[in-house]
């Protein structure tokens, strides 16, 4: 069974669960993973955007540095990486690309639920999904800037990547929370967030 690397797993049940549904188990070390997964939080620090950091919210500079690292040391091995929301931020910066602070529209609900929205994809994302999916969004930060050698995949309709690839690497980062549309929390009016778990299954070397 392929194992995947998320730090401090205790902290995000719904990943672990959905990892658990792919059929991928958690590994205790980086060194002896086949993948990563970098998991949604609070926004990275002000500093490494350059910008206010009274739009910033739940900083954590121990994780950024920590995670950045792990970027860095899965990419230099070419080993699978699967970003979600804070994740896809994280693989934006760690890759040369930048992020804006703000987008309006895009954040959770007054009651912290997810809202929904209408996406457009390409690439792998419409293998999976088709041309158009419903996906739920739950922040404030997005992509600016696209990575170099990396593909957009997925779109809002106000124009947010809502998804990118490397083209040549194993990564994947989506802003959106597919651990929280899959198994249980399955919608019948929202893209499978299942199909991303099996897409980090595939690449790790795990039949679909």
């Amino acid at each position: 069974m392929p194992c995947i690397y998320l730090h401090d797993p205790s902290r995000f049940p719904n990943y672990t669960v959905a990892l658990a549904l792919a059929g991928l188990s958690v590994a205790a070390d980086p060194d002896k993973a086949d993948g990563l997964l970098l998991p949604g939080g609070g926004d990275l620090a002000p500093e490494r955007l350059g910008c206010d950091s009274a739009l910033y919210l739940d900083v954590d500079r121990n994780r950024d540095e920590r995670e950045l690292q792990l970027c860095d040391q899965f990419l230099k091995q070419n080993k699978p990486i699967l970003g979600i929301c804070r994740g896809a931020q994280v693989l934006a910066l760690a890759l040369g690309g930048s992020l804006t602070p703000h987008v309006d529209g895009h954040g959770g609900n007054d009651d912290g639920s997810d809202r929904f929205h209408d996406t457009r994809t390409a690439g792998l994302l419409t293998s999976l999904y088709g041309p158009c999916c419903v996906v739920n969004t739950h922040h404030h930060q997005a992509v600016a800037a696209l990575p170099e050698d990396c593909a957009i995949l997925q779109v809002s309709l106000d124009g947010v990547v809502e998804a990118f690839g490397h083209r040549q690497k194993p990564v994947l980062a989506v802003q959106w929370h597919p651990e929280r549309l899959c198994g249980p929390y399955a919608r019948a009016d929202a893209a499978d967030g299942a199909l991303i778990f099996g897409w980090l299954r595939s690449v790790c070397g795990g039949s679909l």
